[in-house]
């Protein structure tokens, strides 16, 4: 792994762990998009996994998954990931905790489907907004593919994070469309939006939550738009069918 890889992963493993300045969220943008085939939400998911299935009101995890995972786990890592209250430490520390986390969330995103209670992606919305990140209802425009459609949209400036929420918004063709999220940055040039990210709606209804995988750092959003736009996503948006508009404020 090059010094490069090293200090992405540095950078994940941090902001998972305690949040990142915005500096550092700053080079973390530039490093992912020059790494994109990294995950970038790996270690939230890993995180929020094992932060909810430790919560008191869920059903523990079945001693033979854990087992399982724990023998498959680093050297060294078993008996730190076993030890009780699981509790990220900070910076230095965070290494081990980090890895024990990564090799649990696979049994636990695969074992939850049986159990009562919100997939991964919901419980690190859900944090987030406790952490003080405020939810921005969506409004819906005349395209016939938002009728009914609504949400709301969830940014953290600080560890530039955050979810989009959307129930009824009309499902997609993936091989043919996709759906598109722009957020507007007061200091930046408004005729070019931030890319938030390419994604589908399903079919079947429902609620959705989507993460925001913004290309750029984002110093002071202002409006967050939905657009539909070729599979695969656009560079520079024509803006000729906005589905959801969220403005901060």
């Amino acid at each position: 792994m090059s010094p490069e890889q090293d200090r992405l992963e540095e950078l994940l493993a941090q902001r998972a762990t305690e949040g990142l300045s915005a500096a550092d969220a700053a080079e973390l943008a530039q490093l992912l998009a020059r790494h994109p085939n990294v995950d970038a939400q790996a270690y939230e998911r890993a995180a929020a996994a094992i932060h909810v299935a430790e919560l008191g009101r869920h059903e523990p995890m079945p001693a033979h998954v854990r087992d399982a995972v724990l023998a498959r786990a680093p050297r060294g890592v078993s008996r730190l990931a076993a030890a009780r209250p699981v509790t990220p430490p900070r910076r230095a520390g965070a290494w081990p905790w980090l890895a024990a986390a990564a090799a649990l969330v696979v049994a636990i995103l695969g074992w939850w489907p049986h159990q009562q209670g919100p997939p991964a992606v919901g419980a690190e919305r859900a944090a987030l907004v406790a952490a003080g990140a405020r939810p921005i209802d969506w409004k819906a425009t005349e395209d016939p593919a938002a009728t009914g459609a609504k949400g709301d949209v969830v940014w953290d400036p600080r560890t530039q994070r955050g979810f989009m929420r959307i129930v009824g918004l009309a499902a997609n063709e993936p091989t043919r469309l996709q759906y598109q999220l722009w957020i507007f940055d007061r200091l930046r040039d408004q005729r070019y939006p931030v890319d938030g990210g390419v994604f589908d709606i399903p079919a079947g209804g429902g609620e959705v939550i989507v993460p925001i995988r913004a290309r750029l750092p984002v110093g002071d959003a202002t409006l967050f738009a939905i657009t539909v736009e070729a599979a695969g996503g656009v560079v520079v948006s024509s803006r000729e069918r906005i589905v959801l508009l969220a403005q901060t404020g």
